[in-house]
């Protein structure tokens, strides 16, 4: 189950003995566990609640969760443990794990059992199953900007605030300019949208303001300038992200990325491919991909390439003390003829 299908069971109450939360995004995982502890535990009782870590076993977890409470009504037993779906070895573990499996099938009405790991699970272990069947598996993978949409609707209905159309796709297309996106730090951000402004409604004009200081948000323009062959605006724009402080290996990182997806996009759009093929191709969302096409269709193949090869030099270059003044503009001037 998905993390924000996740949470709607959490508000309508509806809880379960045992609780699997697999993937890499941290910040998701962690303000699940938040929310599921504030259910389970409603009165901060932390007697209730019995922490164990990666040196646990199987044996620990099982008497942990068969153990009777003494000072509260339940047990609830959070094991963060990123070997737990790793095939065991040696029939003593081999047995500890039949152990607990059937433990799962058979959970006492006064455990809950959270488990938490970093990892994305083998589906296809007898194990998962098992878990699959008499518990909740809740699946926090890494958000990318091609899927952030549920979490952005969350966000925003968390704070009270409402975009409209122009503002959310100012902001979808800035977060798929982002290398990686980083939710915890996405999260702080737009909670600061709730102290800007007193409205419910929110416009492009507030998201730059109060979104101003991200690097992806000030080098998001020049990219865009770049995109349409604009070399003029994209200069002026350079110069001020230089005057600002900006460092040059984040504004090659961005230009590098959009130029990227466009080559990618003007080979797909050389082999045929619908505009809706190549958004699900490249992973973006359907009016950021049509932008991007329609910029693809400025450049020709080679030039784009060229251009990521230049932007693999000029990063080089940086890294090793070598750049010169002008090896931005160079690039982005050959970019935009």
């Amino acid at each position: 189950m998905q993390y924000s299908e996740a949470v709607a069971e959490l508000r309508n109450n509806n809880l379960r003995k045992l609780y699997f939360v697999a993937g890499e995004e941290k910040y998701l995982a962690e303000k699940f566990i938040r929310l599921l502890l504030k259910r389970l535990l409603p009165d901060g009782d932390d007697t209730a609640l019995i922490k164990m870590d990666e040196q646990i076993s199987f044996n620990d977890i099982i008497e942990a969760c068969t153990t009777l409470p003494f000072f509260s009504k339940k047990n609830v037993v959070y094991v963060r443990n990123n070997n737990f779906l790793k095939e065991k070895k040696g029939k003593t573990a081999q047995q500890a794990e039949r152990q607990f499996a059937e433990l799962i099938a058979d959970m006492p009405d006064f455990t809950v059992l959270i488990i938490e790991t970093d990892e994305k699970p083998d589906k296809r272990r007898k194990l998962y199953k098992i878990i699959d069947k008499y518990g909740l598996v809740v699946e926090t993978d890494i958000v990318r900007a091609y899927n952030i949409g549920g979490w952005l609707k969350g966000k925003f209905h968390e704070i009270g605030k409402a975009p409209d159309a122009e503002a959310y796709a100012y902001l979808l297309s800035t977060i798929n300019v982002m290398q990686k996106v980083s939710l915890g730090f996405l999260d702080k951000e737009l909670d600061k949208l709730a102290l800007y402004t007193d409205r419910r409604d929110i416009n492009k004009a507030d998201l730059i303001a109060v979104l101003s200081g991200l690097p992806e948000i000030s080098v998001f323009a020049m990219a865009e300038a770049v995109g349409e062959k604009d070399i003029k605006r994209a200069l002026s724009l350079l110069e001020q992200q230089k005057k600002d402080g900006v460092h040059p290996l984040s504004m090659l990182a961005i230009l590098t990325r959009h130029i990227r997806q466009l080559w990618k996009i003007k080979f797909y759009l050389m082999q045929g491919q619908s505009g809706r093929t190549i958004a699900k191709t490249v992973g973006l969302v359907p009016f950021v991909a049509e932008k991007l096409i329609k910029q693809a269709r400025h450049f020709k193949l080679q030039v784009l390439r060229q251009a990521i090869v230049d932007f693999a030099e000029a990063d080089y270059k940086l890294k090793t003390g070598r750049d010169n003044p002008a090896m931005l503009e160079d690039i982005m001037i050959r970019l935009c003829r």
